[in-house]
C-alpha cells in the first residue's frame, strides 16, 4: 500500500511541471509551478493536524489505516476520473462509430516501456549541478522534517504526538508560502535577466540566493537539539531551512521548463529519482550516525554539502552574465564597415 501512495505522488510530481510547460508562457511558469506545490505542501498542513491527535488517542495504527482507506480511494479517482488513463479507449471508440476525433492520428496505443530510459537524461551535464542542488536540498529538508518528532519525544521535550502535530503547523505554512514566493521572484528574475543579459538561468538565480538558507537553518537546527535548548529554537532553525528549500524548486524547475521542455517529464523523473533515492539511503543511516557523532557535527555537514553544491551552479551563472555582457559590449563597440568602392 505503501509503495502504491508513493507512485500516486510520484506520478503527480511529474506531471504536473509537465503539463505546465505546456499551458503557461516561459515567464509565468514558475509562478504556475511554485502554486502547484503550495497544494502539494498542503498536505503537510492536514496530515500532522490530523494524525497527531488521531495516533494519541487510538494508537499509531490508526494513523495507517486512515492512509490506507485515502489511497485505495485515490485509486479508484485515478481509475474512473483522471482522462488520461482511459483516454485510448474512448477515442477509439468514437472511431469505431465513425466520428474522427482530431487527436486520433497522434494517438499511439499505450505500451510499457523501459522506465530507466528517464535516467539517461541524467548525462546531461547542464542539469547535473542543478539536480544534485535539489537532490541534497531534498534530502537536509526530509531528514530534518522526520527527525523532528523523535527529537521532540525524547527528553528534556518528551511531547506526546498531538502536540508534536500541531508544531508541524507552522513549518507547513512556510513550505506553502516559500514555495509561492520563490515563484514569484523566479518570473521576475527571468524577465530582468532576459532582457538584460539574454540567458535563461536567470529563473535561477533567486533559488541560488535562498538556498545559503537551507544550510543556516540546518546548522541552527542541528545545534540546537544538541544541547537540548529551548523548542524556539529547533523550530527556528527549521522553517529556515524549508523556507531556503522550497523557494529553490519552482526557478530550478522553471529553468528545466525551457531547456527541456519536449521531454520535460522524463527530465523531471530523474531528477526525483536521485533525490528520493539519496534521501531513502540517508535515511537509513541517520539514527546509527546520529548516535555517533551527535546532532549538531551531523546537520553541519549536511549544511556543507549543501553549500558546496550550490557553488557549481553559482559559478555556471556567473560565468554566463560575465560573457553575456562581454558580447553586448563588444557588439555595441563595433562599428560597420564602410565600402571604399566607387563607381567606375
Amino acid at each position: 500500500m505503501r509503495v502504491l501512495q508513493g507512485a500516486f505522488i510520484c506520478v503527480a510530481q511529474i506531471l504536473g511541471p509537465a503539463t505546465i510547460a505546456d499551458i503557461y508562457q516561459p515567464n509565468e511558469r514558475a509562478r504556475a509551478i511554485s502554486l502547484f506545490y503550495a497544494f502539494h505542501f498542503v498536505g503537510s498542513l492536514v496530515g500532522p493536524t490530523i494524525g497527531g491527535p488521531l495516533s494519541y488517542h487510538y494508537g499509531w495504527r490508526s494513523t495507517f489505516i486512515v492512509v490506507e482507506i485515502l489511497a485505495i480511494v485515490l485509486f479508484i479517482l485515478y481509475i474512473l476520473f483522471v482522462p488520461e488513463t482511459h483516454q485510448y479507449i474512448i477515442v477509439c471508440k468514437y472511431h469505431e462509430t465513425g466520428t474522427k476525433l482530431l487527436e486520433y492520428d497522434l494517438l499511439v496505443k499505450p505500451i510499457l516501456q523501459n522506465p530507466c530510459l528517464a535516467l539517461t537524461y541524467l548525462k546531461e551535464t547542464t542539469m547535473l549541478p542543478y539536480v544534485f542542488l535539489l537532490a541534497l536540498g531534498y534530502m537536509s529538508m526530509n531528514i530534518a522534517q522526520l527527525f523532528f518528532p523523535i527529537q521532540l519525544s525524547k527528553a528534556p521535550y518528551n511531547y506526546k504526538s498531538d502536540i508534536i502535530g500541531i508544531l508541524y503547523l507552522p513549518l507547513a505554512i512556510v513550505k506553502c508560502s516559500g514555495s509561492i514566493i520563490g515563484g514569484i521572484l523566479s518570473d521576475y528574475a527571468a524577465v530582468r535577466y532576459m532582457e538584460t543579459s539574454r540567458i535563461h538561468e536567470g529563473h535561477v538565480v533567486p533559488a541560488l540566493l535562498f538556498s545559503v538558507l537551507t544550510p543556516i537553518g540546518l546548522i541552527i537546527y542541528g545545534w540546537s537539539f544538541q544541547y537540548g535548548m529551548h523548542i524556539a529554537l529547533p523550530v527556528i532553525g527549521l522553517i529556515i531551512c524549508l523556507f531556503g528549500q522550497t523557494t529553490t524548486r519552482p526557478g530550478i524547475y522553471s529553468f528545466y521548463t525551457i531547456k527541456y521542455q519536449q521531454c520535460l517529464a522524463s527530465v523531471i523523473a530523474a531528477n526525483n529519482f536521485v533525490q528520493l533515492l539519496l534521501t531513502t539511503i540517508m535515511l537509513t543511516f541517520t539514527a546509527i550516525i546520529v548516535e555517533s557523532i551527535g546532532n549538531g557535527l551531523y546537520f553541519t555537514i549536511i549544511a556543507v554539502a549543501n553549500i558546496l553544491t550550490t557553488i557549481v551552479p553559482a559559478i555556471i551563472i556567473l560565468r554566463k552574465i560575465r560573457l553575456s555582457h562581454i558580447s553586448e559590449k563588444t557588439a555595441s563597440q563595433s562599428t560597420p564597415l564602410i565600402s571604399t568602392d566607387t563607381e567606375q
